[in-house]
């Protein structure tokens, strides 16, 4: 079902009003990501690709990086399908807010959204029925290009300008740390960052660098449960 509570012409506008902040940061972050898979030797079209059907930006920076470092095939599939896994927890807590809409124009929503344009949609469609299938499938489409088109010219750029490898991979670097400051809001997400780090830091100093990644995302899920448990029995 498509609410018809906007008209067509007026949709465009109000999604550009939502989104142009998204845009502005993909266009920042996109090019840097693109710089790295430039160096980890893919192309403008390659990147365009990837970023077009493989929705985690975060997880592209990890393919790169881990490509340049000499990570094994397996430990890197492992790692980026970590990382890549909160998107069935998103797809959970989407599934009620899109109950609206008919299976067709659920899976169109659910097979392109971004994180922002997940919670830009989970917020739109909690407010009411303002929020159309046509405003949110817009959306994903806008954020999805916006991505793909900036990392690919990403890469086109760093082909040309031949940007050092080790500049381009401090950029996943300092996105994860971005993306871990606004995480860290209670005891269980800090005990969680906490045991990961260390859990990296021993796996490189025994000589497992390769593993590190996957190992510290299993060790971060359990300390994460058994936080939440003792969290539970302490209320």
């Amino acid at each position: 079902m498509v609410f018809a509570s906007k008209n067509r012409s007026s949709v465009f506008p109000e999604i550009l009003a939502v989104a142009w902040p998204v845009m502005l940061s993909y266009v920042a972050v996109g090019l840097a990501c693109g710089v790295l898979a430039d160096q980890a030797g893919m192309n403008g079209l390659e990147c365009f690709l990837l970023s077009a059907t493989y929705l985690s930006g975060s997880g592209q920076f990890m393919i790169s990086n881990l490509w340049l470092q000499g990570t094994p095939i397996a430990s890197l599939a492992i790692s980026v399908c970590a990382v890549s896994s909160r998107f069935a927890l998103y797809s959970a807590s989407l599934a009620p807010a899109l109950a609206r809409f008919s299976k067709r124009e659920s899976l169109a929503i659910a097979s392109t959204y971004t994180e922002e344009a997940y919670g830009i949609t989970l917020g739109k469609l909690s407010e009411g029925n303002s929020w159309s299938f046509r405003h949110a499938f817009t959306l994903d489409i806008i954020l999805l290009l916006t991505w793909s088109v900036s990392v690919a010219a990403g890469a086109v750029i760093g082909s040309a300008a031949n940007i050092p490898t080790a500049v381009a991979s401090f950029a996943m670097t300092g996105l994860f740390i971005y993306l871990l400051s606004g995480q860290l809001k209670d005891r269980t997400s800090i005990v969680v960052a906490l045991a990961a780090a260390l859990s990296v830091f021993l796996a490189k100093s025994a000589g497992a660098a390769g593993a590190a990644v996957p190992i510290a995302a299993l060790v971060g899920v359990a300390a994460g449960l058994i936080a939440a448990a003792v969290r539970r029995d302490q209320a």
